[in-house]
């Protein structure tokens, strides 16, 4: 009987995920960071656990076809490049349904020092609740959102570096 309470224990929790995955809540700052796994381009699993509540992370969700996402990367890797040394981490989230296919040729031609992920099967896209391409969180270290960003703006290094100097 305790192998069988195990199994129904285990499909549960397995069905939880899988409904809150699909779930496609619109997360707003004050909300807490969902988790994921996805792979990188070298196919390894990077779990959000080693990120999210150990520091600040940019999450940003990026298509290789979206010309904001082209303007918003640069400004990415600038954040990144000057707050590294106060704890940020910054991750895209690449949405290509085409997967490593498309994205590692995109990234071999315009080289990152940015965690890449692959989200091709939209499971992050739909946890975040993300409908519009490029979208950005960051995430504090409580690992709770505290601004988000839908589409590119020009004024994005401004916004977030205004949070880090408060």
């Amino acid at each position: 009987m305790p192998a069988m309470k195990t199994k129904i224990s285990c499909t549960l929790v397995i069905l939880g995920l899988l409904l809150s995955a699909a779930s496609g809540v619109a997360l707003e700052p004050g909300d807490k960071a969902p988790p994921f796994v996805n792979l990188d381009l070298s196919k390894h699993h990077v779990l959000s656990k080693n990120y999210l509540g150990r520091g600040w992370v940019i999450l940003d969700f990026f298509a290789t076809d979206c010309e904001g996402c082209k303007k918003e990367l640069p400004v990415v890797e600038r954040l990144y490049r000057d707050f590294a040394d106060s704890g940020l981490e910054a991750i895209v989230f690449a949405t290509d349904r085409g997967g490593a296919e498309v994205v590692a040729p995109y990234f071999q031609d315009h080289p990152t020092n940015l965690t890449v992920l692959l989200d091709h099967y939209q499971v992050t896209v739909k946890k975040y609740g993300v409908e519009e391409i490029p979208s950005l969180f960051l995430v504090d270290p409580d690992g709770l959102i505290v601004h988000k960003e839908i589409g590119y703006t020009e004024d994005l290094y401004r916004i977030i570096s205004s949070i880090f100097g408060s």
